[in-house]
């Protein structure tokens, strides 16, 4: 084989190389001419060639006023006329430059901080039917918190699980490329349980074992570890309490143990400094918590609650609590929703798609741990799906107080060409739907203002295609 054939062959293994992989050039569905699109749409050549767009696809950080332009060249039965412009759906068409090479637009004010998506379309000249479609995002301003996803519920064999502390650490980094995961054992199940206490562990092998590993197997802005317990309430019992996650403690305690009912627990762990609690699974097998009856005592450190839960790979065979997740704002406490595998094999990870997603400005544990805290949270049933939720700039967990407008901006990407967002919703007291709008794409957004009520809050629903859902932590309004 000649060398000009060698790379000819080469050339032409990379194209399917590059056209097979997945990734935001999906979004694309004009021919780039510079042939780095990975997906082109099959219009017998009656499409444009884009040859280049700016501000760049996926680009970040830019100015607030950025000219958008679109170079392209034209082949057949193309009617450059028809070329229209969308920017966050508005149609922009009238308000651009358009020549026979290029389309381009300035807005008349600054873009809001945040995801900004571009829709260009044309349509052939002899029947005006629409051929080709372009959609791209960028995003202006510069984040001030980064997504880390991970999750915050998994066993071992130190409790009723298998596999080793390690084994659990090594999967979810190295495997499920997370950026951090909880290893939460039962902690009636720990050695010495009746010994140890919520400030000292240290009668536990097992718990300081826990410790060291997860000391060993964290890096600051790679990849954090990290440990808490399962309060577990006996469950094969005739109204169950339920299990709850405790994180940042020295120590651990167990239901066993004196003075333990559910009201004693919320008051012991509310008199410890920086402690954070996840209600798991509520449901009918495990316990609602007193139908998640409301406590100040408990309110005040329990800042999450399990809306998805279980390491099977089909969605309908493990845990949704969604409606426990709204009883319990109904109810009065201020908690974001978790989304984890709560894993009993050794597939930490890598068992599904669930993900807990944690808005934090850094990957480090204080940074983590103040993100849950402040309920900078989203559940996700998708492991790369990305929703940024404000409310007059706010992000989700926070609290509004002496406004007469709110401003909400939603704005959903998915990396995967399948896992089209079909719907964003937003989800009040009660369950009442007070905006939802329809989408079938992988960038959706949703903008709108509303007048401020009092003792109100709103959370963000996406659903998506195969059935995936996310959901957001609500933001309050007082």
């Amino acid at each position: 084989m000649t060398s000009k054939k060698k790379i000819i062959l080469l050339m032409l293994l990379f194209s399917f190389i590059t056209i097979s992989k997945v990734s935001y050039d999906n979004f694309f569905s004009f021919k780039l001419s510079n042939e780095k699109t990975l997906q082109t749409s099959n219009l017998e050549n009656n499409e444009l060639v884009i040859n280049s767009v700016s501000p760049n696809k996926c680009e970040q950080y830019i100015v607030s006023k950025p000219t958008i332009k679109i170079n392209y060249s034209n082949q057949s039965n193309i009617d450059t006329s028809s070329i229209k412009l969308f920017v966050n759906y508005q149609d922009v068409t009238k308000k651009s430059t358009i020549s026979e090479n290029q389309i381009s637009y300035t807005p008349d004010k600054k873009f809001k901080r945040g995801t900004q998506i571009v829709k260009l379309e044309a349509r052939d000249s002899s029947n005006n039917k629409k051929i080709s479609s372009l959609e791209w995002y960028f995003v202006v301003g510069t984040p001030v918190y980064n997504h880390y996803r991970g999750l915050l519920h998994s066993h071992t064999a130190a409790s009723d699980g298998h596999g080793s502390y390690s084994d659990a650490y090594y999967l979810a980094r190295d495997k499920a490329n997370l950026d951090f995961f909880a290893i939460t054992e039962h902690s009636n199940m720990l050695d010495n349980n009746l010994e140890c206490n919520i400030e000292n562990a240290s009668f536990s092998n097992e718990w300081n074992e826990l410790t060291k590993y997860k000391n060993m197997f964290t890096s600051n802005g790679k990849f954090i570890a990290l440990n808490g317990f399962e309060m577990t309430y006996p469950y094969n019992v005739k109204n169950p309490i339920g299990h709850i996650n405790i994180f940042n403690s020295e120590g651990f305690v167990c239901s066993e143990l004196p003075d333990m009912e559910l009201d004693d627990f919320y008051k012991l762990i509310y008199n410890q400094d920086d402690l954070i609690g996840q209600f798991n699974h509520p449901c009918d097998k495990f316990g609602k918590f007193n139908n998640l009856k409301y406590s100040p005592y408990g309110d005040s450190f329990i800042s999450l609650i399990e809306v998805g839960n279980g390491y099977n790979k089909d969605i309908k065979k493990n845990i949704r609590s969604h409606d426990m997740y709204q009883l319990a704002l109904d109810n009065g406490w201020h908690l974001a929703p978790t989304c984890n595998q709560d894993n009993h094999r050794v597939d930490f990870g890598i068992a599904n798609e669930f993900r807990t997603v944690v808005l934090s400005t850094d990957l480090t544990k204080d940074g983590l741990y103040d993100a849950l805290k402040h309920m900078r949270v989203y559940a996700t049933e998708d492991k790369n799906i990305k929703i940024d939720y404000t409310i007059n700039d706010l992000p989700m967990g926070s609290t509004i107080s002496k406004t007469s407008k709110l401003r909400f901006c939603v704005s959903v990407i998915d990396t995967d060409f399948e896992d089209k967002i079909e719907e964003i919703q937003i989800i009040s007291n009660k369950g009442d739907i007070i905006k939802s709008k329809r989408f079938n794409s992988n960038l959706a957004k949703l903008e709108f203002s509303s007048k401020s009520i009092k003792n109100k809050f709103y959370y963000v629903k996406i659903i998506q295609k195969n059935d995936k859902i996310s959901v957001t932590a609500p933001i309050w309004i007082k």
